[in-house]
């Protein structure tokens, strides 16, 4: 999750979708402006030129982003035109390009020049400067990278993103929270590239999606530096939701290059998907991200690979929902996956199973935990915790103290060739505290079907009233069907070594009691009491 590109993500849809107009050209311009300069862009021009019913603005620019990632458009001309009606036209140039810098995770300054023909672009605005209605329509959105500078280094980037027949709405209610909402589609997208990763690594792909949908609202609060300080734009009341939608993707790819013994290497891939969707909402009221697929399948194939890869899947879904604000009080939370129909193509099965003894129907995985938690901490605070700030200061050495710290011998054991910082650095980051602390748990349904076995859980766990989760108090029940039957193929097929199959079945009977007699079935109750110990089916196991 990268809360930075939300924002430049926004500003970048805004850019080849919903330019902000009113009844004036006038109050257009200023309206557009106002509105990227609420998610912390800047926004200058050139020239300004007001003929009869046209105010044309000549080289704009548009600039922003953080220290470490800025993106930055240059216009070179937008002409809005009042048409009479109190409705104002807007027309980008049909080109217009920009530059993505900044540095990435070794500190290695990069820049990623990218250019955006949008030929026949219009925009029609109607409404009052505090309530505007803007339509957009989009016939062609070509977006192109050809080179990336990586330190002192260029290198070919050759990316093309075609988007046809987009068209839409984008509504803006001015004030304090300014609101937006939207609503575009569009029809065909296509995406191509040759990468060049290494001297001699290359990868080619290309691909299609079969039309897109999206929507959304956002309040934006004054005077929020959403790039700046997420944590207080929230606090102030910064609130956004949407959703996406794709119709069917396919994509291919093929690769070439050295291994790491420089030896040759290639292969080829390809997916195809009937469909996906993706949402998610953020406020001081919590964060959501909820993704779900249709039916897709993939394949691989590779030069240091003797068989093929390939899976299928029917369909796939996740959510998770937690908070985001420091309370004393325990908040709700949850997380949900689901799997179905998950195949695996017959040479990853001839791996371990080529006699075909075990069932290779479809599996399935169904798991839906919700609870609530303690957040001890905003999650979206970068600030450091008082204490470490005050550390900083007083942990300073004094004049010449740095040079006898450089002097010190290593500790024994140390590894010499390390660098000085790293052990204190990893120190630190396995210290830093959680800011999430679980205080009930709840599993609605743990259900995974696979191999001719099912299993089947649920339960509810809690924090007793003087700790914490590592000593949780409540009841878990399990039900397995088909899991003798599964030891007994595993065993017979050498994957449990023979030794080992009694160790098995004895700890089965430990934790698991049949459910009826001559059936196939087992169960288990887990009971945590308040003292610490464990029962299993009434034997304390701890």
């Amino acid at each position: 999750m990268n809360l930075r590109l939300t924002s430049s993500a926004l500003a970048l849809a805004a850019m080849t979708a919903p330019a902000l107009a009113d009844v004036t050209s006038e109050q257009v311009w200023q309206s557009w402006v106002d509105y990227y300069q609420s998610l912390g862009y800047t926004v200058t021009e050139g020239k300004r030129d007001k003929s009869g019913d046209t105010l044309t603005l000549s080289e704009v620019a548009i600039k922003g982003g953080t220290p470490d990632s800025q993106v930055s458009f240059a216009i070179p001309q937008v002409a809005l035109s009042e048409s009479g009606d109190g409705k104002v036209k807007t027309v980008f140039a049909d080109t217009l390009t920009g530059v993505a810098n900044g540095t990435d995770v070794d500190g290695e300054s990069y820049e990623v020049p990218f250019s955006v023909a949008m030929p026949g672009n219009a925009i029609v605005t109607s409404g009052a400067p505090e309530d505007m209605t803007h339509e957009f329509d989009y016939p062609t959105i070509d977006f192109t990278l050809t080179t990336m500078k990586s330190g002192d280094k260029e290198t070919p980037l050759p990316i093309k993103v075609g988007v046809a027949d987009s068209t839409g709405t984008f509504h803006i209610v001015a004030g304090a929270p300014a609101k937006y909402d939207y609503a575009m589609k569009s029809g065909k997208i296509t995406f191509s590239g040759d990468v060049t990763a290494e001297e001699a690594d290359k990868v080619k792909f290309e691909g299609s999606i079969d039309g897109a949908e999206t929507s959304g609202e956002m309040a934006v609060p004054g005077g929020a530096k959403i790039e700046e300080d997420m944590n207080a734009a929230l606090k102030a009341g910064l609130a956004m939701n949407g959703v996406f939608k794709a119709g069917a993707l396919v994509a291919s790819f093929d690769f070439a290059g050295t291994d790491e013994a420089d030896q040759p290497t290639s292969g080829a891939g390809k997916y195809d998907g009937k469909g996906f969707e993706l949402s998610y909402a953020l406020s001081q009221d919590g964060m959501s991200y909820q993704a779900g697929s249709d039916a897709g399948s993939f394949e691989l194939t590779s030069s240091d690979l003797a068989f093929p890869i390939n899976y299928a899947i029917e369909s796939g879904s996740f959510d998770m929902q937690l908070p985001v604000m420091q309370s004393e009080e325990a908040q709700p939370f949850k997380f949900a996956y689901s799997l179905t129909g998950l195949t695996l193509g017959d040479a990853i099965w001839n791996l371990f199973d080529a006699q075909g003894q075990l069932p290779r129907d479809p599996a399935s995985l169904d798991l839906d935990v919700t609870g609530t938690m303690k957040v001890v901490k905003d999650l979206f605070d970068q600030a450091p915790p008082a204490e470490d700030a005050a550390d900083t200061a007083t942990d300073q050495p004094a004049d010449g103290a740095a040079d006898q710290a450089t002097e010190a011998p290593a500790e024994e054991g140390a590894d010499p060739t390390a660098p000085a910082g790293d052990a204190e650095g990893m120190a630190e980051f396995e210290a830093e505290p959680s800011p999430m602390e679980p205080v009930e748990v709840n599993i609605n349904q743990f259900a995974l079907n696979a191999l001719g076995a099912k299993v089947n859980a649920e339960g509810a766990l809690k924090a007793p009233e003087s700790g914490d989760m590592t000593t949780p108090v409540g009841e878990i029940h399990a039900t397995y069907e088909g899991v003798n039957a599964l030891v007994d193929k595993l065993g017979a097929m050498g994957l449990i070594p023979e030794d080992q199959i009694m160790g098995v079945r004895m700890m089965m009977a430990m934790f698991a009691k049949p459910v009826a007699e001559g059936e196939d079935k087992l169960e288990t109750k887990l009971e945590f009491k308040e003292d610490g110990s464990i029962f299993a089916n009434g034997q304390q196991i701890k």
